[in-house]
C-alpha cells in the first residue's frame, strides 16, 4: 500500500509540473516573439550597405555554363601537297671496258671526274655498279631507286 501511495504522489506532482510548465510556456513564446519585433524595431541595421542581408555571403560564387564539344564532327587537317622532289637521271658516259668474264673494269667520267669501276663499287653514294658486261655497264641509282644500263661510247 505504501508503494500505491508512493506512485500516486510521483504522478500528481509530474501532473501538476507538467500543468505549471504548460500554462507558463504560451506566455513566453507570444512574449518572446513581441519582443523579437519590439528590438526589431527599436535597432535598424546600419552597415556599409544597408539594404544587405548580414546573414547572406557577401560573395557569391558565379555558375559558369558548360561549353558541350561536339565530337560527331571530324575536323580534317587541311591537306598539303608534298612537293615531289625531282631527281634527276644518272648522267654517265662509259669511255672504255676492259678484263674477262671472271673481273671486268669500266672506265666511265661522271660528273667531270673520271673513275675505274668494277662490281660492288659504290661511287659518290649515288650509285653502285652492279655488273660490267663487255659492252655496257648495269648500276643501281640510290636516290632514284631504280636500276640503269649505260651502253659504251664508241669515239672515232
Amino acid at each position: 500500500m505504501k508503494k500505491l501511495a508512493r506512485l500516486l504522489t510521483v504522478v500528481l506532482i509530474g501532473t501538476f509540473l507538467f500543468a505549471t510548465a504548460y500554462a507558463n510556456a504560451e506566455p513566453v513564446q507570444n512574449g518572446e516573439s513581441d519582443t523579437i519585433n519590439q528590438l526589431a524595431s527599436e535597432f535598424t541595421f546600419t552597415g556599409e550597405v544597408a539594404n544587405h542581408d548580414p546573414f547572406k555571403p557577401v560573395i557569391v560564387k558565379k555558375v559558369i555554363d558548360l561549353i558541350k564539344i561536339d565530337r560527331s564532327v571530324k575536323v580534317e587537317p587541311p591537306v598539303t601537297e608534298q612537293k615531289k622532289e625531282v631527281i634527276p637521271p644518272l648522267k654517265l658516259k662509259v669511255t672504255g671496258i676492259c678484263g674477262n668474264d671472271g673481273l671486268r673494269q669500266a672506265i666511265i667520267q661522271f660528273e667531270n671526274d673520271e673513275y675505274i669501276v668494277e662490281n660492288g663499287q659504290v661511287i659518290d653514294g649515288k650509285f653502285k655498279v652492279v655488273d660490267v658486261t663487255s659492252d655496257k655497264l648495269i648500276v643501281y641509282s640510290i636516290r632514284e631507286s631504280r636500276r640503269a644500263s649505260f651502253p659504251i661510247e664508241v669515239s672515232n
